[in-house]
């Protein structure tokens, strides 16, 4: 494996080449170069996996370069590392499908972060490569019969299956009995941009193994998967030594790994649920909370949920029921019943004695991530709502004691009814006609708009249809057809020179949609005019 860095400034590559040497890594060449051209030289000569190259370059910039790269070499990982914070660049680098951008300076740790899951990337990828060339099936009929046998037992609690589950256990165990702890795993698949269900079912599970011993194999953890019928969700049992004495909350940082290297390498989003600590006897009652959590997961988050704490905290469990109205309340804008109505039950619960540190710092997570979303999807900015009056590290800690996390609560809120209130729809909607109305000469698109009215465009185009009745597009096209039909009626400019004017390139579309929307050619309307 070996990684080029590319960069103008020499301060640069010597820093970063230094970091990268002291790393450790198995990159058999560490190279550099100061320029584009002396890139591709290098090129010729080695073949390179891993890309550290900046953006801003004299003669040809960074995007350009891996542009390039990535024609000839689609698997290359392109890490950008540039010191403008610039949203274009940033913006062009995702569209790209590049690996991670990364701003100077960078610290070492930050750096060794993004290299290595660059280099784990890589290892998954080039393993199950090697899989699809030699054609390697595996076509291991035991192990399929005592899966199917063991995910019965565990998702239906079927006494004839514990049978097969022992001996599944037996089969992949390389110590003796008793040595070994479990935990039980439920991953669900959400969505998928991969047709898994066309890919052979011990390949698809040899890609997921691939993924789990690459995440894991520094803690020494081992796992068994158990794919359904459906090729889609399916349990896992980690296990380990027991003397290696590994805690819950280790084993659920590799379980986000894995989740983020699913996505990743197979494009497909999944949620992660894990069970309590066991031994083969207890597997079935373990994993009944998982399949439990799996149903209840309607808003589809793909997410690790942290599943013993259904066992334990009965808080936990309640609250759970409640996110989706408050969720809901939120995107409607009913920021104080939504405030009320998590204090409500806050308060309530406290009085039968289930809220406790433990579900108050559960709720807290819960709410956060509510409130971030939303914040997201109506792009503003974190900074408007944490400021001086409560900045973000005092509301991440206010889960601590009620009467903080109400105060937190009703700032925010308080908040968010100022911007809102200041974002009439009426005023918007005004803008963004009036942004259309002066740019009809150009191919306008959706995002195009949504980016100067700062709006999700989603959301956008929900809220134009809702107060104009037209979607944007077939207002835009309406409009630009008025403007065509003004042209025809009171000039002699020709018909190209005017869907010209009205933005359109191809005189043949232009013809098409106006005789669409208008029942005639534009020929046709200025004669008739």
């Amino acid at each position: 494996m070996n990684i080029l860095i590319i960069d103008d400034e020499r301060t640069v590559l010597r820093t970063v080449y230094s970091q990268l040497s002291e790393m450790g890594l198995t990159a058999k060449r560490i190279d550099s170069a100061e320029s584009a051209e002396e890139a591709r030289r290098l090129m010729e000569q080695y073949g390179y996996d891993i890309f550290l190259c900046d953006i801003v370059m004299p003669k040809e910039d960074g995007i350009s370069f891996a542009k390039w790269v990535l024609e000839r070499q689609p698997d290359a990982k392109i890490i950008f590392l540039t010191a403008y914070a610039d949203i274009h660049y940033m913006r062009e680098a995702i569209s790209m499908h590049s690996f991670d951008y990364v701003l100077q300076p960078v610290e070492p740790e930050d750096l060794r972060n993004v290299v290595e899951r660059a280099v784990a990337q890589i290892k998954i990828e080039q393993k199950n490569r090697e899989l699809m060339n030699t054609g390697a099936f595996f076509q291991d009929y035991e192990e399929n019969i005592l899966e199917i046998g063991a995910l019965e037992y565990l998702t239906g609690g079927k006494d004839v299956g514990n049978t097969y589950l022992r001996r599944l256990v037996v089969r992949h165990g390389r110590s003796k009995p008793g040595e070994s702890l479990y935990m039980p795993v439920m991953v669900q698949i959400l969505k998928s941009e991969k047709k898994l269900e066309e890919i052979e079912k011990p390949i698809l599970r040899v890609i997921y193994q691939n993924i789990l011993d690459e995440v894991f194999q520094s803690l020494h953890v081992r796992s068994i998967i158990m794919l359904e019928e459906n090729r889609k969700d399916f349990a896992l049992l980690l296990y380990w030594n027991k003397e290696l004495s590994h805690d819950r909350e280790t084993l659920v940082e590799k379980l986000e790994e894995f989740r983020i290297l699913a996505f990743r390498v197979l494009q497909t989003s999944v949620a992660v649920y894990c069970g309590d600590f066991a031994i083969p006897a207890d597997f079935a009652s373990i994993m009944s909370p998982l399949l439990q959590a799996r149903d209840n997961n309607v808003r589809q988050e793909s997410r690790v949920f942290r599943c013993w704490k259904y066992m334990n905290d009965a808080a936990s469990r309640s609250y759970e029921l409640q996110l989706g109205t408050w969720k809901k309340l939120l995107d409607q804008d009913y920021f104080v019943n939504f405030r009320e109505s998590i204090m409500t039950y806050i308060n309530g619960d406290s009085h039968r004695g289930n809220m406790n540190a433990s579900s108050m710092m559960n709720l807290h997570q819960s709410v956060t991530q509510i409130i971030l979303l939303y914040l997201v999807d109506h792009q503003i900015s974190s900074d408007r709502i944490f400021d001086e009056n409560l900045n973000y590290l005092t509301y991440m800690n206010a889960w601590q004691r009620v009467d903080l996390f109400e105060n937190a609560l009703k700032h925010i809120t308080d908040r968010l009814q100022e911007i809102v209130g200041k974002r009439n729809s009426r005023d918007i909607i005004q803008e963004v006609i009036e942004y259309i109305q002066h740019h009809l000469d150009r191919d306008l698109a959706v995002s195009e708009i949504a980016e100067y009215a700062g709006m999700n465009s989603e959301y956008l185009t929900k809220l134009f249809k809702k107060n104009t009745g037209y979607t944007l597009k077939e207002y835009i096209t309406n409009e630009k057809m008025e403007s065509a039909k003004m042209l025809l009626a009171t000039t002699d400019l020709s018909v190209t020179l005017i869907a010209g004017y009205v933005g359109y390139g191809n005189y043949s579309n232009f013809t098409r949609s106006f005789k669409q929307l208008v029942g005639c050619t534009p020929a046709e309307y200025r004669k008739k005019s």
